[in-house]
């Protein structure tokens, strides 16, 4: 759990890093989901299996793909050029509150009164970030909040989608490996547009950062797929934690970001908003992707 929650934690100031230097936000989610999409294909080729395909996996792969990184991942990464890492882990660790809203709005889950208290003390951690003495650098800053934000509701969507839209043949392996060509498909040809393509070469600290945050997710989410399947779903859910707060930890010891209280509060609001958002116990329910 340590393991895969700190890999986790540490793409959100990678991020940073990475969108400090000439790589688009589009450019590099194209990069991100070809290197995904290669490594994944060659795993299930190793495996003696094939991605399945037809009009409805073709479909559920481009909608996976634009909920899960063609349109949260650019967010993400252009909101990195703007607003600390620590504020990013914190809004996007609400993504489990976010899913069960919009679960619960699709019919397939029902919030409990602990639950409600769970999203509400989300959405003071939020409150308290975008505060005038929160952990903003500047006053206008609370606007580029909006992009994580809308990131978190396009992750909860794909979510949802994985958990409604149920097809045969489909394991995470398969799932993760058709929505990253999914994504790469509806991303690639962003990249004539002015200033979108990102050169390869050569490998500086930017590129060598989008790399790492490329592996890194694949390495954790194949270790969080491996966790539940030895520890159990609830047990693995608890991931949420280390990633919130390594990803915090990394943001102050290696960018440096500083260690306000708002932050503070901000984080124990969040950690408290998902121990009560949490499943008691496990229900019947795929790993997400995001």
């Amino acid at each position: 759990m340590l393991g895969v929650g700190m890999a986790w934690g540490a793409t959100t100031p990678l991020s940073k890093i990475a969108m400090a230097g000439d790589i688009h936000p589009i450019g590099a989610t194209i990069w991100q989901c070809l290197i995904l999409s290669v490594v994944l294909s060659a795993v299930l080729v190793v495996q003696g299996r094939r991605l399945p395909l037809g009009r409805a996996y073709i479909g559920f792969y481009l909608l996976l793909g634009l909920l899960g990184t063609a349109l949260p991942h650019p967010m993400g990464y252009l909101a990195a050029r703007h607003l600390p890492s620590s504020v990013l882990s914190v809004i996007l660790a609400g993504i489990p509150m976010v899913t069960l809203v919009v679960a619960s709005l699709a019919g397939i889950d029902r919030p409990s009164p602990r639950r409600v208290l769970g999203l509400l003390c989300g959405f003071a951690a939020i409150v308290v970030l975008v505060a005038p003495a929160g952990s903003l650098p500047s006053g206008a800053a609370w606007l580029w909040v909006l992009l994580p934000i809308a990131s978190t509701l396009s992750y909860a969507l794909e979510n949802v989608c994985i958990d409604k839209l149920r097809l045969p043949q489909l394991d995470p392996l398969s799932t993760l490996c058709g929505l990253s060509w999914g994504a790469f498909v509806l991303s690639a040809p962003l990249a004539l547009l002015p200033g979108v393509a990102v050169a390869p070469w050569p490998l500086d600290t930017g590129r060598w950062a989008l790399l790492a945050i490329t592996l890194l997710h694949m390495g954790a989410y194949f270790g969080l797929i491996w966790m539940i399947g030895k520890a159990g779903a609830v047990f693995a859910t608890q991931v949420s934690y280390v990633v919130t707060l390594s990803g915090i930890t990394f943001a102050i010891v290696f960018l440096n970001e500083p260690a306000t209280p708002a932050l503070a509060l901000a984080v124990a609001l969040m950690v408290l908003g998902l121990s009560l958002v949490r499943p008691r116990t496990a229900p019947n329910e795929r790993p997400s992707t995001a």
